[in-house]
């Protein structure tokens, strides 16, 4: 984005950002201040799941994408662009040291909680990958709704870092911290 702003005359105009929820929520006030800094600039940016970032870029409805899955088409250019940690996010007040625990304190989904906690509970977890059997405590697909029903103690989910940090309501939940974190690189 830096780089097309780079010319006299693009600080005006439209440009198209899309990307996944966690960043974008990380992304969104620092676009608004780009934004305001640059008065003829008009930034377009959608929330999206990484198939359809893809899709938007590739046939070309958005400038700019970024996903958390390296683009093998060849008409897309990719460079890292930061990296971001999952994490299991439990109610404040709750232990999380063996399976059984998130047994009884079932978990609440979202579009990408299966594929992150796989990810990340079988690191932890030997033997258990999928959130699938545990009792299901509710769901959402706004990614910023996605820990208040963790914060009133529904269950515990597993949610990029951004995300988390974006939540309103810190001193409600607790992330269970363990010595190997899972990145995704954006």
């Amino acid at each position: 984005m830096r780089a097309r702003l780079a010319d006299a005359d693009a600080a005006t105009g439209e440009v198209g950002l899309i990307t996944p929820g966690s960043i974008g929520l990380f992304l969104n006030p620092l676009l608004l201040d780009m934004q305001a800094a640059e008065r003829g600039l008009v930034i377009r940016h959608r929330f999206a799941p990484d198939h359809e970032v893809l899709d938007a870029v590739l046939n070309n409805w958005f400038e700019l994408g970024v996903t958390t899955v390296r683009p093998d088409d060849p008409r897309l250019a990719a460079s890292e662009f930061a990296e971001e940690a999952l994490e299991l996010v439990v109610p404040v007040g709750e232990e999380v040291r063996e399976w059984s625990d998130l047994e009884r304190i079932g978990f609440v989904d979202h579009p990408d909680c299966h594929a992150m906690a796989s990810r990340l509970l079988s690191r932890r977890f030997a033997g258990h990958r999928d959130v699938r059997g545990l009792p299901l405590r509710g769901f959402s697909n706004q990614v910023g709704l996605i820990l208040e029903p963790v914060a009133r103690g529904f269950g515990f989910t597993v949610i990029p870092r951004y995300a988390r940090r974006a939540f309103g309501k810190p001193e409600a939940i607790r992330v269970v911290e363990w010595d190997e974190p899972v990145v995704d690189t954006l």
